[in-house]
């Protein structure tokens, strides 16, 4: 089962013309499913939803912004795919999906994480408590203010404990790293979007990687 999943730590959706652009762009994605991060939104997000979704034909699942902080959006075609919300957490949102056309069923955590390495960690026990209620193919994704390696960051040349700790995380959740597009080095800029790093998805081992195909990109905007 091949899915096509978008990552986008969008800054801010509270800008009438931002959400116009994003709403060109995911014209041309053809998404199972878009995820944002730092959407900045308090309170409900509906309307926004519809708007850059294009059409009616949207669900979501929500985790509010903390006053101008954060802030998690779970996008999809309820046409395609029946969503049910699984948990919500302080710093992530999980959705469970099953085909509406199709026999077949996934999970998917969005996450975004502190940049206070202390309270990181709570991000990573919250995760884990959410993984321990799942089964099935499941899929870890999301801004983790954080990487593995010290290549992975600007002007960095040593492993720092939080990229240990990361690393300790997802071999204990037993994840791997798919390819994807839109990665590129840190630091390059793209025409109105960068890409980095810290915005990537994992999925589980254990959920049997050779039915679960991910293509996707990860995005920030500036």
């Amino acid at each position: 089962m091949k899915l096509n999943i978008v990552s986008w730590n969008i800054r801010g959706m509270n800008c009438a013309r931002k959400r116009e652009v994003i709403k060109n762009i995911m014209k041309n994605w053809k998404a199972d499913v878009v995820y944002f991060q730092e959407t900045k939104v308090e309170g409900e997000i509906e309307n926004i939803v519809k708007e850059v979704w294009g059409n009616k034909w949207v669900n979501y699942a929500q985790l509010g912004a903390s006053g101008t902080r954060g802030g998690i959006v779970i996008m999809w075609d309820k046409r395609e795919w029946e969503g049910e919300i699984s948990s919500v957490g302080m710093y992530s949102v999980t959705c469970s999906f099953t085909g509406i056309c199709q026999d077949f069923s996934w999970h998917l955590t969005s996450v975004y994480a502190p940049n206070d390495r202390v309270e990181r960690e709570e991000t990573w026990w919250e995760i884990g408590a959410a993984r321990g209620l799942i089964v099935g193919p499941w899929v870890l994704c999301g801004d983790f203010n954080t990487v593995r390696y010290p290549s992975e960051k600007k002007n960095c040349n040593r492993i720092s404990k939080g990229m240990t700790d990361f690393s300790d995380f997802i071999e204990d959740m037993e994840l791997a790293d798919p390819e994807l597009s839109g990665r590129n080095t840190p630091g390059r800029k793209e025409t109105g979007i960068q890409q980095q790093q810290d915005l990537t998805e994992f999925c589980s081992r254990k959920s049997g990687k050779q039915i679960l195909e991910i293509s996707g990109s990860t995005y920030f905007t500036e």
